[in-house]
């Protein structure tokens, strides 16, 4: 039930399912960062409110809803048992593509903007509920499909040629916001974007079908009130689970910050957030690419909890320079946040090498509740800014990312190994 080697099951895993499950995986996530303008709910979410005529506040409620709706993998892990984890990405995906659908649907038709800005908020919540389920359930499956070496060496080519995909898809967007169309106005530029993302989670979901799992002994969890408490009771055993989570929540009130500071282009440079929200997301996900590199270079030469760290120095760093760099140079910022965002992938690698297959969902899923619980950080930032303006905002992200480096320091330094025979 506590912290188990990963090396007691990776003699399951032959070097085909470890290159199969891995390349699953790798396309997986090529798919959904090409979509990436509507599948990683923020700033486009944000824009396309802002312009349906919604107050800061609201305009980042689709990204409070995406977060509220992480809460589902803890419910799954309770009931799920191990076989059917592979059909939870499959159908999270084939529910998400017919929920950015029906946005395309609003937006094309002759609804009232009210409507349009509720369907959109929805749309976030659902795809915090899926999004999540398929997130935590597709490195699940790489936690017990692949070896730790074949683990290290996805993650730092899927977070290496994924971001250049979102970057691809990024610019398509500014391309399509910026009226590269001429016969494409708003609100049908907007469902374009929304249109685009449906077949990439279609393809996400025939590619999930394939994942090949060895078996694992199933757990008993009982009722699910038993289960939480046994769950929360047992990765509260571990001060190396609390960190984490201490460090994930906080860490996600910094990353929170980014679609209200996506408004602030208005303050710093003078244009509309919709007009720079395609560049805004390929400077995310450009440099995201390089991180991906970096940071899979950095973990295998330096350990787990290299590029969580690391992370959190791009945090900072990020809030910093959009704080104080006026016009343009503004923009790079969300470069340095793009590449600090990958610090979450490296969290939930930390859980999956400490954790056993049957645990790794459950401590996975505890890990995950980190999210919803930082669900009011955008209003808050949204609120803050209404309120006493921008400077405000820029203060809370300043100290949460500054927390957030505090706790991470705090983790063991140790490779992964080695931190698995003393706690196993």
């Amino acid at each position: 039930m506590g912290l188990i080697a990963d090396s007691r099951t990776e003699h399951t895993i032959s070097p085909l399912m470890d290159r199969r499950n891995g390349l699953i995986f790798l396309l997986s996530w090529q798919l959904q960062f090409l979509a990436a303008p509507v599948i990683f709910v923020g700033v486009a979410q944000a824009a396309l409110c802002d312009k349906l005529g919604a107050s800061t506040a609201i305009a980042n409620l689709p990204t409070a809803a995406y977060l509220l709706g992480s809460i589902t993998p803890f419910t799954l892990a309770w009931r799920l048992p191990l076989r059917l984890e592979g059909s939870v990405v499959v159908w999270s995906n084939a529910i998400s593509a017919a929920s950015l659908g029906l946005v395309v649907a609003v937006l094309v038709m002759p609804f009232d903007n009210t409507i349009r800005i509720a369907c959109v908020i929805v749309q976030g919540l659902l795809s915090g509920i899926l999004g999540s389920a398929s997130g935590i359930y597709m490195f699940q499956c790489l936690g017990r499909g692949t070896t730790s070496e074949g683990r290290a060496r996805t993650l730092k080519w899927t977070y290496t040629s994924g971001p250049l995909l979102a970057v691809a898809g990024s610019l398509g967007a500014q391309f399509i916001l910026n009226g590269g169309f001429r016969t494409l106005r708003y609100p049908y530029d907007f469902a374009l974007l929304y249109f685009i993302a449906v077949p990439c989670l279609v393809l996400v979901s025939l590619l999930s079908s394939k994942y090949d799992l060895p078996a694992a002994q199933e757990e008993n969890h009982g009722s699910f009130i038993r289960y939480a408490a046994d769950s929360v009771t047992t990765y509260m055993q571990s001060r190396v689970l609390i960190l984490l989570w201490a460090g994930y929540f906080f860490w996600f009130c910094v990353l929170n910050s980014m679609p209200n500071i996506s408004l602030y282009t208005k303050i710093a440079i003078g244009v509309d957030p919709k007009e720079l929200s395609g560049l805004i997301l390929a400077l995310r996900f450009g440099f995201k690419a390089i991180a991906g590199f970096a940071l899979g270079a950095i973990a295998l030469r330096w350990g787990v909890r290299a590029p969580v760290v690391t992370s959190a120095l791009l945090f900072l760093a990020s809030i910093v320079w959009a704080w104080a760099m006026p016009g343009y140079l503004y923009l790079f910022a969300f470069g340095l946040m793009g590449a600090a965002e990958l610090g979450a992938a490296y969290f939930l690698n930390y859980v999956i090498d400490v954790s056993g297959p049957a645990t790794g969902a459950r401590n996975l899923a505890v890990l995950q509740l980190a999210v919803p619980a930082s669900s009011l950080a955008p209003v808050l930032h949204g609120a803050l800014t209404q309120r006493y303006g921008f400077r405000a905002s820029f203060v809370l992200a300043f100290t949460t990312a500054l927390v957030t480096l505090w706790i991470v320091l705090r983790l063991p330094a140790k490779n992964v190994s080695s931190l698995c025979k003393e706690t196993g």
